[in-house]
């Protein structure tokens, strides 16, 4: 153990001073030959015992056996903590390529993917489990965790064919039989679902693509993450079982428009206003713009009922399966165009 901690200190230490380097040679022999299970063959070990101890020799000579103890308990706390670091570095590589971002459990909080609203993963993490001293759940859980990972690897080579994550009854912002199909996965609480919907306002990809969405409320340690979202889910799904004949756009579209696009009264985009009321005024709101959006009262109470039905919840349930299990996502929005699956917040350029 000591051999090895030496070596990692003295290859950090030679990369900044040359006075180190002639150790380095020496660390690597005694290291290589403890990795193979072979004795070193060298008194590299006890020449650097040496020289770390003997100023505490010449003054506290009684110290030194303690001291010794010290070194060869620090020098597996390096081992330890080199070979952690290592492991959670080619973690994080690998979710990064498989995922779009480092921390599976918390995709937000990984600063080098694309910017999302994160699905958390309610499997207990390492650290979490140790403090609750379940140590084979931490070890269990985080390889099973890597598992996971790797075997999604095979998903970044596929081709990503937007027909074959269609939701039920599936509704499109624009629709040409000469244009590809595209679809996203949204939560209309989800900022960054509000930003990926303007991003394609602004880039006419609703031009050349025939856009879907799958509604995904993200849930949350109570209830959903954003409030209001199963609601606004219930009346999407609704009004799709339901359209409005003659509509120039499906209603559930107008209301989606709405809400990423447009601002309340009071100066507020109305996403963060929806985000904000509770569940008796974003109803009130959702049937008033039913209205505004030419429903007939009878055709309101249909969908209000509708959207409390087991049937919409039974739809909800299949989207979040065909999300979770299908796409195999952990970031929202994603959406699946051209063949490819886009986790995260896609630029304008990146839609054109």
């Amino acid at each position: 153990m000591f051999c090895i901690a030496a070596f990692i200190i003295l290859v950090v230490m030679a990369a900044f001073s040359a006075r180190y380097r002639r150790y380095v040679g020496k660390a690597w022999n005694c290291t290589w030959r403890r990795v193979t299970f072979r004795p070193c063959d060298t008194t590299f070990k006890q020449d650097v015992k040496d020289h770390l101890l003997a100023p505490i020799a010449a003054r506290r000579p009684g110290l030194v056996r303690p001291a010794s103890i010290g070194l060869e308990i620090l020098a597996v706390l390096v081992l330890v903590t080199t070979i952690w670091s290592g492991y959670t570095v080619v973690k994080s590589a690998v979710n990064l390529y498989v995922y779009g971002t480092c921390n599976k459990q918390d995709s937000a909080s990984c600063t080098l993917g694309a910017e999302a609203c994160s699905i958390p993963d309610e499997t207990p993490g390492f650290m979490e489990s140790l403090g609750a001293f379940d140590v084979i759940g931490a070890f269990g859980n985080e390889f099973a965790s890597l598992g996971e990972t790797f075997a999604a690897i095979p998903a970044r080579f596929q081709t990503w064919t937007a027909e074959d994550y269609l939701p039920a009854n599936a509704s499109y912002l624009t629709e040409d039989d000469a244009n590809p199909t595209a679809v996203e996965v949204i939560d209309p609480g989800c900022t960054f679902c509000r930003a990926l919907f303007q991003n394609i306002e602004e880039s006419g990809f609703e031009s050349t693509h025939n856009l879907t969405y799958i509604a995904y409320p993200i849930a949350g340690t109570d209830g959903y993450k954003f409030p209001n979202s199963l609601l606004v889910t219930q009346y999407l799904e609704a009004l799709r079982l339901h359209p409005l004949d003659g509509a120039d756009t499906p209603v559930d579209w107008q209301i989606l428009e709405r809400i990423f696009t447009e601002k309340a009264e009071t100066g507020l985009p109305w996403q963060d206003t929806i985000n904000a009321m509770d569940a008796t005024e974003a109803t009130a709101t959702l049937t008033d713009w039913l209205d505004e959006f030419g429903l007939s009262p009878d055709q309101i109470d249909v969908v209000v009922a509708e959207a409390a039905s087991d049937t919409v919840a039974d739809i909800i349930t299949a989207n979040k399966t065909l999300v979770e299990e299908d796409i195999a996502t952990v970031k929202i929005p994603t959406i699946i165009f051209d063949g490819r699956r886009h986790d995260g917040l896609v630029s304008v350029d990146g839609l054109q």
